[in-house]
């Protein structure tokens, strides 16, 4: 900036600021002026201040007496109850009651009463047959909270009882506030409010109070002597304080606010914001004390906005307004010589800080800004255009080619001319286009600019802006790249994607959808859905379902779809799609809403999957399942016919063979003797065989119905079917406390003989040791049964459980192989699992698992059975 030029200006500054300067005398004449003006204005204020005090006087007054005067009506109320219970000698019952509280119409006549009720006091001899007698009338009737004390306050009559409903039978004893009331008004003879209470009936739990009445024995009349041996009950009415405001004091017709407290305990408060009237710099305060039946009440009266838009406060502020009005006038005659100087000041400033508005403006949004002469080809910048560009003042020549050269080589040719058209007026120059910096990096770069013209239409002056909208075209590209994956997903997806607006246009229609159903984009797009491929007669079934299920009417139309939809949670059902050229098909339909961050809703997106060949394989899988489960059935059903009808030769063999023994057996060869005994052990071999087969069959044919198993109990019925092997063998058999299960009692019993027999058949040298133990995990029961015999090798832990399985020879270890494969049938039965692990003696534990089936209880059952068989 020129030295001198800003030398100038200042001089020319101060001189229009000197212009505009007042003298001493000037003031001195707008000081005498204002004092007067604040003279008179204080006198109006103070006479107004007194008389504005007497009416705030009047309201707080007329206030605290509308209460008083609205207690000793519902105090009325009371000692009329108190009377029509003496007209009945004390006999009132709910109906009675009910029916003197609609002749007295307490709703219309109390507004601000919660109801009216009765409260007998009962020592603990009386209670149990006051409780029979009112349980005669009211079989639901209850005395609350329960408890053992020597007396009893309950409230055995409220109306209107629906609002009311948990203060009936609720005993005064349980709280100190009600019973010390209640004793204050038995001892008296005068009507009493509790302290302040929270209602049972009050949902908002505010504060409230009880307003007590008492009534006695042959006494009519609440001036009559008082006799607390003869006491009866009470009359009570119940109040929130709230609505016994509301119904007492209308807001409209009075103009000050009140707090009211008991003990320091705030019952009611308008000295709140949110109230619409309340004033937070009332004009008045004043505290009155209330006796109010037994207790002290404080009224905290505030004036409010109400009381200060309805008093005149205008005449202290017209004497002062109209003072002020002549000393601005005074001041403004002196100021008159200098407003010319001023104004110039002041519009010199203004242009000045509008300036560099528009710089600081310029500069936070990155926006450059040039003037380019389009007869020299000059262009002038500011930093931000240098910064936007990569460059600096000393090595760009802000001239019109330098511009253009420093322009993207694809975008020089189109940018020059649309710069031309505007500099002709064919058009504006708004254009986006690339630049490189000098360090090589590519920046995208908005321009716009006006074109001023002189009178013949020649340009004379070009100005612009330009601003860097790399991040914005990026964000585009991102956006755009986005877009189309989304695009390839939805067609190359497999299921139908159908996507509608809340109304159920459809918007999205996408490839997999048209091979599906026959139909072309062009063809569903914008249409409304339920659309052509929807069986109507099935929408209008499922439409009245959903009518059922939410109680109200749900349209057959697009609402059926969505309707789950909308309440957050997707839906998953199968529906029927009728193709273009009629032929149909099912599909599994679910449908999801489309929210925004906001959580409202934008839409809706359908994905159906065609599953005709997913239910022709269902169908299918359950016609072999049928067809195996009828094989199965006449394979056991036969099992247990030729096993039941080999038994009889086989007795004849062997009674004919005993006999021949017995009667030739002196006369036989030894040779003949030995082939008898093969005879007789081979008929023995095949009645066990025939016997495990029969047991086999039984598992599922004679099985009876599962049910809750004491697991001791029959281990032990299974050991004792087992003493003469366990005798013999000199076995040992330990077990712990066993949960308890869901089973089949005899076939539980076979698992743990059969079990524990092959324990004591397959030992070593040593005796055998069987322990058995148990254990509850989530809603399994877990039993292993562990010995120290041969053991099992790894690879034959599965084979083991097949029917005829052995692994040893019949001459070491007897047996039929078919023991551990009604194990497992018996296992498989109940949804169990059974499997061999190896002991740390080197024998074999059998572990099996079946569900204990009776839920949280047995389940808690059992765990306090096993942690007090732990604890002993």
């Amino acid at each position: 900036m020129n030295t001198t030029s800003d030398t100038q200006s200042d001089g020319v500054r101060s001189t229009l600021v000197a212009a505009g300067t007042m003298r001493w005398f000037h003031w001195v004449i707008v000081v005498f002026s204002l004092g007067l003006t604040l003279l008179a204005w204080n006198y109006s204020r103070n006479q107004l201040h007194a008389r504005i005090r007497l009416q705030f006087d009047r309201d707080a007054d007329r206030t605290v007496e509308l209460v008083r005067e609205r207690m000793r009506k519902y105090e009325d109320a009371l000692w009329s109850g108190v009377a029509f219970i003496g007209t009945l000698d004390g006999n009132v019952d709910h109906q009675k009651w009910k029916r003197y509280a609609a002749s007295i119409q307490i709703e219309q006549k109390y507004p601000g009463i919660n109801g009216i009720g009765v409260i007998q006091s009962l020592d603990d001899s009386e209670f149990p047959a006051f409780l029979q007698r009112q349980r005669q009338e009211r079989p639901g009737f209850t005395v609350h909270p329960p408890s053992e004390r020597d007396e009893y306050w309950p409230i055995t009559c409220i109306v209107p009882l629906q609002e009311n409903a948990q203060a009936l039978g609720l005993d005064m004893a349980h709280e100190s506030n009600r019973i010390t009331a209640a004793k204050k008004a038995r001892d008296t003879g005068r009507a009493q409010v509790t302290g302040p209470i929270v209602l049972v009936q009050d949902s908002m739990k505010t504060p409230g109070f009880l307003f007590f009445a008492p009534f006695y024995q042959g006494r009519l009349h609440q001036h009559d002597t008082v006799d607390a041996d003869r006491f009866a009950g009470l009359v009570y009415a119940p109040f929130v304080f709230r609505k016994l405001m509301k119904g007492t004091l209308a807001k409209q017709n009075r103009h000050v606010g009140i707090r009211i407290e008991d003990a320091g305990e705030v019952l009611f408060d308008e000295h709140v914001t949110s109230d619409a009237d309340f004033d937070p710099n009332p004009l008045f305060k004043k505290t009155i004390d209330v006796a109010a039946y037994g207790r002290t009440w404080t009224f905290d009266v505030w004036s409010t906005k109400s009381f200060r838009a309805n008093v005149d406060t205008t005449q202290p502020l017209t004497i002062l307004a109209a003072g002020l009005i002549i000393d601005g006038l005074l001041i403004g005659l002196f100021l008159l010589i200098s407003s010319a100087s001023r104004k110039a000041l002041r519009l010199a400033d203004e242009m000045t800080r509008d300036l560099e508005n528009l710089r600081l403006a310029a500069d936070v949004n990155q926006i450059g800004v040039w003037d380019f002469d389009p007869n020299s080809g000059e262009v002038r910048c500011d930093d931000a255009m240098y910064r936007l560009y990569g460059h600096n003042r000393d090595t760009f020549s802000a001239t019109y080619d330098a511009w253009l050269h420093s322009l993207h080589p694809d975008d020089r040719n189109a940018c020059n001319a649309a710069f031309q058209n505007a500099l002709t007026g064919e058009s504006t120059f708004d254009c986006e286009f690339r630049i490189i910096h000098p360090s090589g990096a590519v920046r995208h770069i908005s321009a716009k600019a006006m074109v001023f013209f002189d009178e013949a239409g020649r340009p004379v002056r070009m100005l612009g802006a330009n601003s860097d909208i790399t991040d914005r075209k990026h964000a585009a590209c991102e956006l755009e790249s986005t877009r189309r994956l989304q695009a390839a997903i939805q067609n190359a997806a497999g299921v139908a994607i159908i996507a509608t607006d809340p109304q159920g246009r459809i918007v999205v229609f996408n490839d997999a959808a048209q091979k599906m159903l026959g139909y072309s984009k062009d063809e569903m797009i914008d249409r409304s859905n339920p659309g052509v491929f929807h069986d109507s007669v099935e929408v209008r079934e499922r439409a009245s379902e959903l009518s059922e299920e939410f109680g109200r009417e749900v349209e057959p139309g697009f609402e059926v779809f969505v309707i789950k939809a909308r309440q957050s949670e997707s839906e998953q059902r199968e529906w029927t799609y009728i193709r273009k050229d009629g032929s149909r098909f099912p599909v599994l339909l679910t449908v999801t809403a489309l929210r925004d961050q906001d959580e409202n809703i934008t839409g809706y997106l359908g994905i159906a999957a065609d599953i005709s060949e997913r239910k022709l394989a269902h169908e299918r899988i359950e016609k072999a399942n049928a067809s195996l489960a009828r094989s199965n059935e006449e394979l056991a059903q036969f099992a247990y016919v030729a096993s039941h009808d080999l038994q009889e030769p086989l007795r004849k063999v062997n009674s004919f063979c005993e006999l021949l023994e017995q009667d030739c057996g002196n006369e036989l060869s030894d040779d003949a003797k030995l082939y008898m005994s093969y005879i007789m052990d081979g008929g023995r071999r095949m009645r066990t065989l025939i016997q495990d087969l029969l047991a086999y069959s039984r598992v599922e044919s004679e099985g009876r119905r599962l049910s809750r198993v004491d697991a001791n109990e029959t281990l032990q019925y299974a050991i004792d079917n087992l003493s003469e092997s366990i005798r013999e063998s000199n076995a040992q058999i330990t077990h712990d406390t066993l949960p308890m299960a869901q089973a089949d009692p005899g076939q539980l019993a076979q698992l743990f003989q059969n079990l524990i027999g092959n324990a004591i058949k397959y030992r070593g040298d040593n005796d055998p040791r069987v322990h058995i133990r148990g254990e509850v995990t989530g809603s399994r029961c877990i039993y292993s049964i562990e010995d120290n015999g041969i053991g099992i090798d790894l690879c034959y832990r599965e084979q083991v459980f097949g029917v005829f399985k052995r692994l040893h020879n019949r001459s070491k270890y007897k047996g039929t192989g078919i023991g551990l494969a009604i194990c497992k049938r018996i296992i498989d039965r109940v949804d169990g699992r059974i499997w061999i692990e190896s002991s740390e003696s080197g024998g074999s534990i059998f572990r099996f698992e079946i569900p204990h089936g009776l839920g949280d209880e047995l389940n808690r059952e059992n765990h306090l059975q096993l942690a007090a068989c732990g604890a002993d």
